[in-house]
């Protein structure tokens, strides 16, 4: 794959200060520093289709113009690293192997949407995040050639528990409470973390902005096919070859499966996938021609959520798998809506 977010696999990661700096590292965030009107990087932003890398696909751009058109001297950036989803491990991995991209990509947003402080939150199981994001942030603190301009960071980390994925449930855990959703309105953008106004954002989808600001709109898009840019992929163990791949969006699911997976490690057919995670639906081998592209998945019942590639063998008892997954989701239903809590807890019956 050409290298975009993720350098070429013959080199290695950019987890020290050193290394990040050699390769360019924190020139993005000193451009969007000194420009005597940050906002003009909105435009930037717009025109790169940037998109959140959670699981929704919101426009990236949407949320930091409404965010930065709020009142108020104080502003919260929250970077979700709790990465609940089964299957997905692209936010450990950059916080592990490239924590200096995530950090100088918070950076860039909370200055362009005019937040004072950042929490990055990452979620308590996932112990090599935790340690390397924290050491990148105390060498980064501690570089004057960095400069956070002001801009407070800190680290929280949060229970593993799936809800808490979701972001005002995410909010109330870092104030201390439940993992319970809040409701809305108010928007977190409009009366988020300690009741200030708080843009939300993913691991994933910080860490796309020094390339962004650094490449320019168009040499992003480029990276894609169609010009929609790229995106990271989780393939699970079942593949020979499993991790995390850069994908150029518009990539056909076959290639995928075949060039960067390896096919099923066990040799049998794959018959179906779920291209985005659990929640998104499962695909036959007659769609496997489908690009990876949110649009498109959409257009056939999927999604592309956090693109954690699921594949199914020939061997696979469908009623069985979906079963599991009716269970995962019955089990982490907050039961806050009685329609949800009812219908979920229903459906993991009936397949049982």
């Amino acid at each position: 794959m050409r290298n975009g977010l993720i350098p070429g696999k013959n080199m290695s990661p950019q987890a020290s200060l050193r290394t990040y700096l050699r390769s360019g590292g924190y020139q993005a965030w000193a451009q969007v520093r000194n420009t005597e009107l940050p906002q003009r990087w909105l435009e930037v932003i717009e025109h790169s289709g940037l998109t959140g890398k959670g699981g929704a696909g919101f426009s990236s751009y949407e949320k930091m113009r409404l965010m930065r058109g709020q009142p108020g001297e104080r502003k919260f950036l929250v970077i979700n690293g709790s990465e609940h989803e089964p299957g997905s491990l692209k936010d450990r991995f950059l916080l592990e192997n490239y924590p200096h991209k995530v950090l100088e990509g918070a950076l860039i947003l909370a200055l362009i949407v005019r937040a004072d402080r950042i929490v990055v939150a990452i979620n308590e199981t996932a112990a090599a995040s935790i340690d390397g994001f924290r050491r990148a942030l105390q060498e980064a603190q501690s570089d004057a050639t960095v400069d956070f301009a002001g801009i407070e960071v800190c680290v929280q980390t949060v229970p593993d528990i799936y809800i808490v994925g979701e972001e005002s449930a995410l909010l109330e855990v870092l104030q201390g409470g439940k993992p319970l959703p809040r409701k809305k309105p108010p928007f977190p953008i409009e009366q988020g973390l300690h009741g200030f106004p708080t843009l939300i954002h993913n691991v994933e989808t910080a860490a796309h902005l020094p390339l962004i600001v650094a490449a320019g709109a168009d040499a992003y898009r480029a990276l894609g096919i169609h010009g929609k840019g790229v995106t990271l992929c989780t393939l699970g163990s079942e593949f020979l070859r499993p991790g995390v791949y850069e994908i150029p969006i518009g990539t056909p699911i076959r290639e995928i499966l075949d060039i960067c997976g390896g096919g099923l490690r066990d040799g049998s057919k794959i018959k179906a996938v779920q291209p985005g995670g659990p929640s998104s639906g499962l695909l036959d081998s007659s769609l496997f021609e489908l690009a990876l592209d949110a649009g498109v998945l959409k257009e056939h019942g999927s999604a592309l959520g956090c693109a954690a590639i699921r594949a199914y063998s020939e061997n696979d008892c469908m009623v069985r798998e979906i079963g599991q997954i009716l269970q995962f989701f019955s089990h982490g239903c907050c039961g806050q809506c009685p329609r949800c809590r009812m219908e979920t807890n229903m459906l993991d019956t009936i397949v049982k």
